[in-house]
């Protein structure tokens, strides 16, 4: 779906119904980056979401969650573990499907943010708003 993601460390996993969040995801880099969320159901497949880890502070350093934290954290104030469940129950959805991209490390120095925000534009300029599960950016 998305452009420009080649160059990156990438992996993604697949969530079901009664999965252990953190368990699945134990592939996913402790490291800055971006990820997006696929929702299967009904034969389809549809980008639900797109985030990013932590922040850059001034002096180039990197505060806050990781990839693998980030996804593992919170959305609509509850767990994200809670969440997909929920969202899998509400709206009958086969699986998720997260990829993950790192944008920091030996081989690439790119802000999370910055790349955030090309694969929303990237979203953004196809149908012409964020994805379902993005409130606002």
């Amino acid at each position: 779906m998305f452009s420009g993601l080649e160059q990156y460390q990438q992996g993604h996993f697949f969530f079901e119904k009664g999965n252990n969040l953190r368990t699945v995801s134990k592939s996913v880099p402790d490291l800055p980056g971006v990820y997006y969320v696929l929702r299967l159901f009904k034969g389809k497949v549809e980008t639900v979401y797109i985030g990013k880890s932590g922040t850059i502070l001034q002096a180039g350093g990197f505060k806050g969650q990781t990839l693998r934290s980030r996804v593992n954290n919170k959305q609509e104030n509850m767990k994200r573990q809670d969440y997909f469940n929920q969202k899998i129950e509400n709206e009958q959805i086969d699986a998720l499907d997260i990829y993950w991209f790192v944008t920091m490390d030996e081989d690439n120095n790119d802000l999370p943010g910055y790349i955030e925000g090309l694969l929303m534009q990237q979203y953004f300029k196809i149908y012409g708003k964020l994805p379902e599960w993005n409130k606002e950016f």
